[in-house]
């Protein structure tokens, strides 16, 4: 029976498990604890392709990984070798004994080639964590509250498939999604932000009125980022308050889409949203 063994960096990983004698394609696998640092520290981003694959970017690496049915995050042992030193040892710290078990679409996609382009809702979601990351990385402040380890996954399972089958389906996603975004923004860093640029605000104002501000008088924002954002905002007004017919048409006028086709509104707000948040980042990487 193969012993479990201990690579130069102390890794804990079997040999059994390497595929095809191959010791570089051999599951190592950690706590899930792992990835907190990478979603919480603004030097990194954290990507999730789905439920159950991902990959970290920090400024001189990048390493993609699994997730288990165990719960457990997976790596192969030779990506985890090119790792810088202090990064190496931050995965040892939650190391853990060799599992057996490395299903997961991380381990389909890069062993069996099943590659799965992340669905739509995830690329907007990962760019606007990347801005997220980029603007406290910069300014020192989160323009969102950061979501957790569970948070990220279940989001990927849950619109993993997105399909609409009626206005309920669009009204109740519109709905998450606009708790997801615009009910997670940071308010008391975003005032504390402006004060100190000399911003005054509306009393009162929140979410979207103070990213737009920020936008404003920070990154010198000439195309109205935000506008994506104001749109989803008032289509959970109209989702979950019975509002005018004319605020759903207005929003599908700006988003270029037609109240006729729930599903194709949701792909334009959705895209919207992704280019938004891109283009901010730009203004993010590109401000003095």
């Amino acid at each position: 029976m193969n012993q479990p063994q201990r690579n130069v960096l102390t890794f804990q990983w079997n040999p059994a498990e390497s595929l095809g004698g191959d010791v570089f394609l051999t599951p190592v696998y950690f706590n899930r604890q792992v990835l907190v640092r990478y979603l919480y520290d603004s030097r990194f981003t954290c990507d999730f392709a789905s439920e159950t694959y991902g990959t970290v970017h920090g400024d001189d690496f990048y390493i993609s990984f699994g997730i288990n049915a165990n719960g457990s995050v997976l790596a192969w042992l030779g990506d985890l070798q090119s790792l810088p030193v202090r990064e190496c040892f931050y995965w040892l710290v939650e190391n853990k004994d060799p599992e057996g078990d490395a299903k997961s679409e991380f381990y389909d996609a890069q062993v069996n080639a099943k590659f799965t382009e992340p669905p739509a809702i995830i690329r907007a979601l990962n760019a606007l964590s990347k801005l997220n990351a980029g603007f406290h990385k910069k300014f020192g402040v989160h323009l969102y509250h950061e979501r957790s380890i569970e948070e990220r996954v279940e989001e990927t399972r849950r619109y993993k498939r997105l399909l609409l089958n009626n206005v309920d389906d669009f009204k109740r996603f519109v709905s998450e999604l606009n708790e997801i975004i615009n009910e997670n923004a940071n308010n008391p860093e975003l005032r504390r932000l402006l004060d100190a640029k000399g911003v005054t605000t509306q009393s009162g104002s929140k979410g979207n009125k103070l990213l737009a501000a920020v936008y404003d008088a920070v990154l010198h924002d000439k195309s109205n980022l935000i506008a994506p954002f104001f749109c989803l905002y008032d289509l959970r007004l109209w989702a979950d308050h019975s509002m005018s017919e004319d605020m759903i048409k207005n929003v599908a006028a700006k988003l270029g889409g037609s109240v006729d086709d729930y599903q194709r509104l949701l792909e334009l707000l959705i895209q919207a949203i992704n280019d938004s948040s891109s283009q901010l980042l730009e203004l993010v990487e590109n401000a003095a």
